[in-house]
């Protein structure tokens, strides 16, 4: 339906636990990542172990998109997209802890948090925080064109390109943060430490992810639901966060790139979550 359609009347979510539920863990996920926005720009401390809170963002990112997510579908199915999504992309990580591939070489610091065989433990709730809200922003992108014929494709397309843009303002912010720490090469093509290549690991993990959640993804009995502006909130908050992080530490590169991709993107979620 066009922007200048008349305004209907607003419909419920379909699941409501959730949708009570949604609201206190994304007003927790905004206050974690203002809290640490503004210790880091005053050169503060977390209490403890400082980066643990630092890296928590991802824990209730995750969540607060599995419930924005659970308000539409049913729970085995948001269960399903959590755990493959958390799995998958943790066994990769793991892969790379031991080979250095597909991401290439990188060592975990004690900043990183508590750690298993090299994974540290924020590391399944990225990828399960990529996975939905790539996936959230993109079907707002791609609304008026949902009767395409190869919707679904463009849909994951979509998802794995927004998902790759994050992950690349992401990692001078984890170089920066101290999450982890990559060896230089002399000769190869880096981009704040990350091996150009990597960003194939990156797509290769976000296809395998999308590959086996995609049917979970999908409502049996489609109706009629709000629009789900959530995605793209999570992303731009994010989004915004590592930029400033970034900043900071004065990657000025990554926060052209995150603040062109997620101006464009989110011009493109807006108009697309309107139609």
């Amino acid at each position: 339906m066009p922007a200048s359609s008349p305004v209907t009347t607003a419909v419920p979510w379909v699941n409501p636990l959730p949708t009570r539920l949604h609201h206190p863990v994304f007003g927790v996920f905004l206050l974690l990542v203002a809290a640490d926005t503004i210790r880091r720009w005053l050169g503060l401390g977390w209490p403890g172990n400082g980066e643990d809170w630092s890296t928590a963002v991802w824990m209730v990112a995750a969540l607060s998109l599995a419930l924005g997510l659970a308000r539409r579908l049913a729970v085995q199915n948001v269960v399903a997209v959590t755990l493959l999504a958390a799995t998958l992309g943790t066994g990769i990580d793991l892969l790379n802890a031991h080979t250095s591939l597909p991401f290439g070489q990188r060592t975990l610091m004690d900043r990183a948090g508590p750690q298993t065989l090299g994974v540290a433990w924020f590391q399944p709730f990225l990828w399960v925080t990529l996975a939905i809200a790539g996936r959230g922003v993109a079907r707002l992108i791609l609304r008026p064109w949902r009767k395409l014929r190869y919707y679904g494709l463009w849909v994951i397309a979509t998802a794995t390109a927004l998902a790759l843009s994050m992950a690349i303002v992401l990692e001078p912010f984890a170089a920066s943060s101290r999450w982890w720490w990559r060896l230089s090469r002399p000769g190869g093509w880096t981009w704040y430490g990350m091996p150009v290549t990597s960003a194939l690991g990156w797509i290769l993990t976000l296809l395998i992810i999308y590959g086996f959640t995609t049917p979970w993804f999908l409502n049996k009995q489609p109706v009629k639901q709000p629009t789900d502006w959530h995605p793209l909130l999570v992303w731009a908050v994010l989004a915004l966060w590592l930029s400033v992080g970034n900043a900071q530490a004065g990657s000025w590169g990554a926060v052209l790139v995150g603040g062109v991709v997620g101006g464009v993107a989110a011009v493109l979620a807006v108009r697309g979550g309107r139609w």
